[in-house]
């Protein structure tokens, strides 16, 4: 269906065909013309499927085309976060770009008075996360009473960051609703609660997400090892071009400014976006990734869900996500807007587990992709680093944070904690990556961590210093086998002492129990 079969208000046609808009997604095609007779409406359908304008050119095109002149603000959005927030109030700025009316964005880390001032502004729709709003109605007086339309947008998303009671509180507040809106990525427990509560006999629409994902993006997948994956990602950026954007995504804060500074070594324009960073500078680097200072964005799961550009070509999964839904997600920030993306994902052998959960979530195999040899090595010859004048995002607060760890005291344990998790990790062959964990989980049963071993030679070199330590036969303890199992690499089968190998048949074990009776 085209935007122009539908009788939109004038001015938002005219909007429409400035932005460029022809065809409507299927979220769009089944949820607008209920929302536009004024129906309740619960939509079900991942990111990137058009969510954003399914519930604001229905929600314009009634105030716009009401006979009488409606009090402002009309129409109230609240969402997650404030990237989300931010983008779907330039959405909105863009659909009222020919009218008087204004949108009011309300957020946090962000002045009050300026807030105030675009609500003074003939504001009709306010975009908000739920905190600043709640905020500005006890300490600001910001009434809700005129409210008509109220949207929620990443509800799931809402309730697992813990914002139940500010979304009561606040239906509560917009005494004067006549029309609510919800969609999500899920349908929680939650969800269907809040929904079956303030929402009457709404209209669902369900769009499956395993049918978005198969149509617009082109998954594959490449099995690498761990220290495989900065050089092949180099080698990827700088021999595939792409005419957009990209955003390549890690699990680790700290992997950021590592991945930015690798990147721009080689001439890559790059920058990162992660939670360290404040309010405004997070608004700053995406505004300037968006006009194209930057070609790839570093980013954690705090992106995933907060950016709304189209010309995202291409998503890689620098570590494959924790979470599985977390993988729609992320992937969902290209195919936008009806167009055609890619995903790439790096799995070396520490990410098995999630690739395992990934597949179950999606009910099918990711393609593999075929590894190209030459990319395992950094290239060589001559590059031109960009940005060397500018900070790499988060650096400095990383590089902070070691140095007190390092330094012992307090911050001491959080440095042994990743130490050894690190440790953990190297002893973690290649070959085994795809195996099940059970097997050397039961392996690691028998021996006692690294921590006891080394009160165990402690005590051992006490005793040895001192004679009341020694056993009553005056003979040298025997600790040949700590100090092996103290050092050997858990997954050598040939470190385990002869005695570990010969295992009792269960017959011996019965009759060695009737022996000692």
């Amino acid at each position: 269906m085209k935007f122009t079969e539908l009788p939109f208000h004038p001015s938002i046609q005219t909007a429409l065909e400035k932005i460029g808009y022809t065809d409507l997604t299927p979220i769009q095609e089944k949820s607008i013309p209920f929302a536009m007779e004024g129906s309740d409406v619960t939509g079900l359908a991942q990111t990137g499927t058009g969510k954003t304008m399914a519930f604001l050119l229905p929600t314009l095109h009634r105030l716009l085309s009401s006979a009488e002149e409606e009090p402002l603000p009309y129409a109230l959005v609240l969402a997650p976060t404030r990237e989300l927030t931010i983008q779907i109030a330039e959405e909105a700025k863009k659909l009222l770009e020919f009218t008087d009316m204004g949108v009011a964005t309300i957020i946090g880390g962000t002045d009050y008075k300026s807030q105030e001032q675009a609500l003074g502004n003939k504001a009709c729709i306010i975009v908000a996360t739920p905190g600043r709003l709640i905020d500005f109605v006890k300490n600001h007086g910001l009434s809700l009473e005129n409210i008509k339309v109220v949207i929620l947008d990443e509800a799931d998303r809402m309730f697992d960051m813990g914002f139940v009671q500010d979304l009561k509180y606040i239906f509560h507040k917009c005494k004067n609703r006549k029309q609510s809106l919800l969609f999500s990525a899920t349908l929680s427990y939650e969800v269907v609660r809040l929904a079956s509560k303030y929402l009457v006999d709404p209209i669902e629409v369900h769009i499956n997400p395993e049918k978005v994902i198969t149509e617009r993006i082109n998954q594959s997948l490449l099995h690498l090892g761990r220290e495989e994956k900065m050089p092949y990602l180099v080698n990827s950026l700088l021999n595939n071009e792409i005419e957009g954007l990209g955003i390549i995504f890690t699990n680790y804060k700290m992997n950021i400014p590592k991945i930015v500074s690798v990147l721009r070594k080689y001439g890559i324009t790059a920058t990162g976006l992660s939670s360290e960073l404040d309010q405004k500078k997070r608004i700053r680097l995406l505004r300037d990734f968006k006009a194209g200072k930057y070609k790839y964005l570093i980013a954690t799961d705090v992106a995933s869900r907060g950016i709304d550009i189209e010309n995202i070509d291409v998503v890689y999964n620098y570590d494959l996500p924790q979470d599985a839904e977390n993988y729609v997600h992320r992937i969902g920030r290209t195919a936008r807007a009806g167009r055609i993306g890619s995903s790439i994902g790096l799995c070396s052998e520490t990410d098995y587990t999630e690739l395992e959960r990934i597949e179950k979530y999606l009910n099918s195999k990711i393609p593999v992709g075929e590894i190209n040899e030459s990319y395992l090595a950094f290239p060589v010859g001559e590059f031109t680093p960009v940005f060397a004048d500018e900070s790499i995002p988060g650096e400095k607060k990383f590089q902070e944070r070691d140095g007190r760890e390092r330094s012992g005291g307090k911050h001491k344990q959080a440095g042994d904690r990743r130490g050894k998790r690190e440790g953990k990790e190297t002893h973690r062959d290649r070959n085994h990556g795809s195996k099940p964990s059970g097997e050397y989980r039961n392996r690691e049963d028998h021996h006692p961590p690294a921590k006891m071993h080394r009160e165990d030679r402690k005590h051992h070199n006490k005793s040895e210093g001192n004679p009341k330590h020694k056993n009553q036969n005056n003979k040298p303890k025997n600790t040949n086998v700590s100090k092996t199992n103290s050092k050997r690499n858990l997954f050598d089968i040939n470190a385990l002492p002869e005695t570990a190998k010969k295992k009792k048949s269960i017959w011996q074990r019965i009759l060695t129990i009737f022996k000692k009776d």
